[in-house]
Protein backbone atom coordinates (compact mmCIF):
# COMPACT_ATOMS: atom_id res chain seq x y z
CA UNK A 1 0.00 0.00 0.00
CA UNK A 2 2.92 2.16 1.18
CA UNK A 3 0.79 5.36 1.27
CA UNK A 4 2.56 8.33 3.08
CA UNK A 5 0.93 11.17 4.77
CA UNK A 6 3.14 14.40 6.74
CA UNK A 7 1.25 16.81 8.39
CA UNK A 8 3.14 20.02 9.52
CA UNK A 9 -0.04 22.65 9.96
CA UNK A 10 -1.94 21.20 12.68
CA UNK A 11 -3.13 23.41 15.38
CA UNK A 12 -0.97 23.42 18.49
CA UNK A 13 -0.38 25.33 21.18
CA UNK A 14 1.81 26.43 24.42
CA UNK A 15 0.12 29.18 27.15
CA UNK A 16 2.40 31.03 28.59
CA UNK A 17 0.56 30.69 31.58
CA UNK A 18 0.63 26.97 31.37
CA UNK A 19 4.13 26.70 31.17
CA UNK A 20 4.97 29.04 34.13
CA UNK A 21 2.63 26.96 36.17
CA UNK A 22 4.20 23.27 35.05
CA UNK A 23 7.60 25.03 35.60
CA UNK A 24 6.94 26.30 38.82
CA UNK A 25 8.25 29.41 37.38
CA UNK A 26 9.29 32.23 40.24
CA UNK A 27 7.93 35.62 39.59
CA UNK A 28 11.58 36.82 39.95
CA UNK A 29 12.59 34.76 37.10
CA UNK A 30 9.69 35.93 34.84
CA UNK A 31 12.23 37.88 32.33
CA UNK A 32 14.82 34.97 31.93
CA UNK A 33 12.03 32.44 31.25
CA UNK A 34 10.05 34.88 28.55
CA UNK A 35 12.92 34.58 26.73
CA UNK A 36 13.76 30.80 26.58
CA UNK A 37 9.69 30.87 26.19
CA UNK A 38 9.86 33.06 22.95
CA UNK A 39 13.05 31.91 21.95
CA UNK A 40 11.63 28.32 22.05
CA UNK A 41 8.42 28.86 20.49
CA UNK A 42 10.36 30.44 17.45
CA UNK A 43 12.03 26.87 16.20
CA UNK A 44 9.49 24.58 17.39
CA UNK A 45 8.08 22.43 13.77
CA UNK A 46 5.95 19.39 15.28
CA UNK A 47 5.25 17.60 12.39
CA UNK A 48 3.66 14.36 12.42
CA UNK A 49 4.00 11.49 9.57
CA UNK A 50 2.49 8.22 9.39
CA UNK A 51 1.55 5.37 6.68
CA UNK A 52 -1.14 3.65 5.55
CA UNK A 53 -0.43 -0.23 5.91
CA UNK A 54 -2.20 -3.89 5.50
CA UNK A 55 -1.59 -6.51 7.96
CA UNK A 56 -0.16 -9.05 5.86
CA UNK A 57 -0.21 -11.79 8.42
CA UNK A 58 -0.91 -12.47 12.29
CA UNK A 59 -0.27 -16.16 13.97
CA UNK A 60 -1.32 -14.69 17.50
CA UNK A 61 2.68 -13.79 17.65
CA UNK A 62 3.95 -12.09 15.45
CA UNK A 63 2.48 -9.25 12.98
CA UNK A 64 4.06 -8.79 9.47
CA UNK A 65 3.29 -5.62 8.24
CA UNK A 66 4.62 -4.29 4.93
CA UNK A 67 7.19 -6.57 4.59
CA UNK A 68 8.45 -5.81 8.75
CA UNK A 69 7.76 -8.45 11.19
CA UNK A 70 6.60 -7.39 15.08
CA UNK A 71 6.76 -9.81 17.72
CA UNK A 72 4.47 -9.33 20.12
CA UNK A 73 1.88 -11.28 22.08
CA UNK A 74 -0.33 -8.12 22.89
CA UNK A 75 0.20 -6.39 19.66
CA UNK A 76 -0.79 -9.64 17.51
CA UNK A 77 -4.07 -9.73 20.09
CA UNK A 78 -4.79 -6.23 19.39
CA UNK A 79 -4.41 -6.57 15.88
CA UNK A 80 -6.13 -9.21 15.43
CA UNK A 81 -9.39 -8.27 13.70
CA UNK A 82 -7.16 -5.28 11.97
CA UNK A 83 -6.62 -5.65 8.40
CA UNK A 84 -5.28 -2.08 7.69
CA UNK A 85 -2.94 -0.04 10.46
CA UNK A 86 -1.26 3.25 10.34
CA UNK A 87 2.23 3.46 11.45
CA UNK A 88 3.48 6.97 12.71
CA UNK A 89 6.28 9.02 14.10
CA UNK A 90 5.51 12.44 15.93
CA UNK A 91 7.70 15.10 17.04
CA UNK A 92 8.31 18.50 18.22
CA UNK A 93 11.11 19.31 16.00
CA UNK A 94 14.87 19.65 15.99
CA UNK A 95 15.43 23.26 16.01
CA UNK A 96 14.05 23.84 18.85
CA UNK A 97 16.11 20.65 20.57
CA UNK A 98 19.33 21.75 19.19
CA UNK A 99 18.37 25.72 20.96
CA UNK A 100 17.72 23.26 24.28
CA UNK A 101 21.05 21.11 23.88
CA UNK A 102 22.85 24.89 23.54
CA UNK A 103 22.09 26.50 26.68
CA UNK A 104 24.26 27.00 29.19
CA UNK A 105 22.33 27.03 32.06
CA UNK A 106 20.48 23.77 33.12
CA UNK A 107 17.23 25.18 34.23
CA UNK A 108 17.18 27.02 31.03
CA UNK A 109 17.62 23.79 29.08
CA UNK A 110 14.95 22.37 31.45
CA UNK A 111 12.28 24.96 30.79
CA UNK A 112 13.27 24.56 27.11
CA UNK A 113 12.75 20.96 26.76
CA UNK A 114 9.93 20.83 28.73
CA UNK A 115 8.35 23.72 26.26
CA UNK A 116 8.54 21.25 23.80
CA UNK A 117 7.13 18.45 25.33
CA UNK A 118 3.82 20.74 25.82
CA UNK A 119 4.07 21.58 22.32
CA UNK A 120 4.63 17.81 21.00
CA UNK A 121 1.26 16.90 23.28
CA UNK A 122 -0.60 19.69 21.81
CA UNK A 123 0.15 18.53 18.47
CA UNK A 124 -0.72 14.68 19.27
CA UNK A 125 -4.09 15.58 20.19
CA UNK A 126 -4.98 17.66 17.15
CA UNK A 127 -2.99 14.31 15.12
CA UNK A 128 -5.17 12.27 17.30
CA UNK A 129 -8.66 14.20 16.23
CA UNK A 130 -7.32 14.58 12.35
CA UNK A 131 -6.39 10.42 12.71
CA UNK A 132 -10.22 9.96 14.30
CA UNK A 133 -11.91 12.11 11.55
CA UNK A 134 -10.30 11.11 8.42
CA UNK A 135 -11.25 7.41 9.71
CA UNK A 136 -14.64 8.16 10.45
CA UNK A 137 -14.43 6.68 14.19
CA UNK A 138 -13.38 7.27 17.41
CA UNK A 139 -12.14 3.57 18.37
CA UNK A 140 -8.61 4.50 17.53
CA UNK A 141 -5.66 3.05 19.57
CA UNK A 142 -2.20 2.70 19.71
CA UNK A 143 0.55 0.84 20.76
CA UNK A 144 4.04 1.89 20.52
CA UNK A 145 7.66 -0.12 21.29
CA UNK A 146 8.62 0.01 24.68
CA UNK A 147 5.29 0.84 25.64
CA UNK A 148 3.94 -2.56 26.92
CA UNK A 149 5.66 -5.31 28.66
CA UNK A 150 5.97 -7.80 26.03
CA UNK A 151 6.61 -5.38 22.58
CA UNK A 152 10.65 -4.14 23.33
CA UNK A 153 11.66 -0.62 22.35
CA UNK A 154 14.09 -2.42 19.77
CA UNK A 155 10.93 -2.94 17.45
CA UNK A 156 11.65 1.10 17.16
CA UNK A 157 13.43 -0.71 14.53
CA UNK A 158 11.50 -1.64 11.92
CA UNK A 159 9.04 0.86 12.24
CA UNK A 160 11.47 3.40 11.31
CA UNK A 161 12.44 0.73 8.34
CA UNK A 162 8.69 0.58 7.78
CA UNK A 163 7.82 3.89 7.76
CA UNK A 164 10.84 4.88 5.55
CA UNK A 165 12.42 8.57 5.00
CA UNK A 166 11.71 9.24 8.43
CA UNK A 167 14.78 11.57 9.09
CA UNK A 168 14.37 13.09 5.99
CA UNK A 169 10.60 14.00 6.58
CA UNK A 170 11.04 14.82 10.26
CA UNK A 171 14.80 15.15 11.45
CA UNK A 172 13.95 12.47 13.93
CA UNK A 173 17.03 10.15 14.30
CA UNK A 174 16.75 6.62 15.66
CA UNK A 175 19.65 5.82 17.82
CA UNK A 176 21.24 2.91 18.43
CA UNK A 177 19.82 2.38 21.79
CA UNK A 178 16.34 2.76 20.01
CA UNK A 179 16.12 6.08 21.45
CA UNK A 180 14.69 8.95 19.21
CA UNK A 181 16.48 12.25 18.85
CA UNK A 182 14.86 14.70 19.00
CA UNK A 183 13.64 13.07 22.67
CA UNK A 184 10.60 15.09 22.52
CA UNK A 185 8.95 12.39 20.09
CA UNK A 186 6.73 9.38 19.88
CA UNK A 187 6.27 6.79 17.77
CA UNK A 188 3.83 4.11 17.31
CA UNK A 189 1.18 1.97 15.50
CA UNK A 190 -2.78 3.40 15.33
CA UNK A 191 -5.14 0.80 14.61
CA UNK A 192 -9.43 0.41 15.19
CA UNK A 193 -11.00 -1.66 17.38
CA UNK A 194 -14.24 -2.22 19.24
CA UNK A 195 -12.18 -3.03 22.12
CA UNK A 196 -10.93 -0.35 24.65
CA UNK A 197 -7.24 -0.24 25.04
CA UNK A 198 -4.58 1.66 27.35
CA UNK A 199 -0.87 1.01 26.94
CA UNK A 200 -0.25 2.29 30.63
CA UNK A 201 -2.48 -0.52 32.11
CA UNK A 202 0.73 -2.97 30.84
CA UNK A 203 3.76 -0.77 30.97
CA UNK A 204 5.36 -1.04 34.56
CA UNK A 205 7.29 1.63 34.43
CA UNK A 206 7.38 3.40 37.47
CA UNK A 207 7.01 7.33 38.11
CA UNK A 208 5.88 7.67 34.67
CA UNK A 209 4.53 11.51 34.50
CA UNK A 210 2.59 10.50 31.43
CA UNK A 211 0.13 7.65 33.25
CA UNK A 212 -2.90 7.25 31.67
CA UNK A 213 -4.33 4.06 33.83
CA UNK A 214 -2.68 2.18 36.78
CA UNK A 215 -0.30 -0.79 36.06
CA UNK A 216 -2.62 -3.90 36.42
CA UNK A 217 0.49 -6.63 36.74
CA UNK A 218 -2.75 -9.41 35.98
CA UNK A 219 -3.57 -8.23 32.78
CA UNK A 220 -1.27 -9.87 30.17
CA UNK A 221 -1.98 -13.65 31.47
CA UNK A 222 -5.53 -12.49 32.06
CA UNK A 223 -6.14 -11.23 28.42
CA UNK A 224 -3.35 -12.02 26.51
CA UNK A 225 -2.50 -15.73 27.75
CA UNK A 226 -2.99 -18.99 25.50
Amino acid sequence: MKERFLLDSLEWKVERENAIKRLKVLADDFEDFDFVYNETLKRLRPVAYYGVERVESNDGHDVVIGGQSFHSRVVAVNLRDADTVYPYVITAGRAAYEYALGLDDELYRYWSDTISEMALKSYALSFNRYIKSVLGTNNVYTVAPGSVIDWHISAQRPLFDLLGEVFEKTGILLEKSFLMRPVKSGSGIMYISEKHFESCSLCAMDNCPNRKARFDKEKFDREYGE
